[in-house]
């Protein structure tokens, strides 16, 4: 009996069994790491042990061992609660990871007009106050991930910066409408601009629609400042 009253316990999530008693271990957090929450251990990474989360983080729950049979009695199947599902994280190698061989792939973004280029007019060059629409079509269902800018400017040039807004389909990918500032969220050296766009199905345009900030003034009509820029994201199988 004393065996049955325990195994209620600890479906019911207390920390201990006191016979005759409800602990009230449901609303005690037990000393110790990781740290332990009733008859329950808490979503999160722990040191030596790894990632431990159920669905969404909920805490998975813990039993002992089924107790051995006294002799001469038959051994009945232990009962466990089932358990939650897996995070949907599970398939990756951490949060955020995707597995090995499933990693990002790039994706050109093409301008549509000027060869991406702004300044020198009289050579195919846009004006330093016009926009330019940088485009990509994934045969694949694609999610971006981040943006990459490089340039190449003239010494007359070095006023040029990169702004824009970024559409996927007719959604535009940011919190208000105006432009961001592309360059600094490109650089390469940037920290912490991973991007995280709406899913683009196969046909679907991914478009920036980019300008200069302030649209400057060039030293000269020769003068120019070449843009290239490249998405970053994976396929969604």
């Amino acid at each position: 009996m004393k065996t049955v009253g325990l195994v209620a316990a600890l479906h019911a999530g207390l920390s201990e069994y006191v016979p005759g008693q409800r602990a009230q271990g449901m609303q005690q957090q037990q000393v110790g790491y990781p740290r332990v929450v009733g008859g329950y251990i808490a979503g999160g990474y722990h040191p030596g042990v790894g990632y431990v989360v159920g669905a969404d983080g909920q805490p998975v729950a813990m039993l002992p061992p089924a107790p051995p049979a006294p002799p001469g009695f038959m051994q009945m199947p232990h009962q466990y609660p089932v358990a939650p599902h897996s995070a949907p994280w599970r398939p990756m190698q951490a949060p955020g990871s995707p597995p090995l061989g499933e990693g990002h792939v790039t994706l050109p973004m093409n301008p549509e007009t000027n060869q991406g280029v702004w300044g020198s007019t009289a050579t195919g060059g846009a004006a330093t106050g016009a926009t330019i629409i940088f485009s990509a079509r994934p045969q694949k269902p694609f999610k971006l991930t981040r943006i990459i800018v490089g340039s190449a400017k003239t010494a007359g040039a070095t006023a040029a910066h990169l702004v824009g807004q970024q559409f996927v389909g007719t959604d535009l990918q940011q919190g208000e409408v105006g432009n961001v500032d592309l360059e600094s969220i490109g650089a390469g050296g940037s920290f912490d601009t991973w991007l995280s766009f709406k899913q683009a199905e196969p046909g679907v345009w991914i478009r920036i629609f980019a300008s200069l900030l302030g649209a400057p003034t060039f030293t000269s009509t020769t003068d120019t400042a070449t843009y290239i820029l490249t998405a970053i994201g994976h396929y969604l199988h």
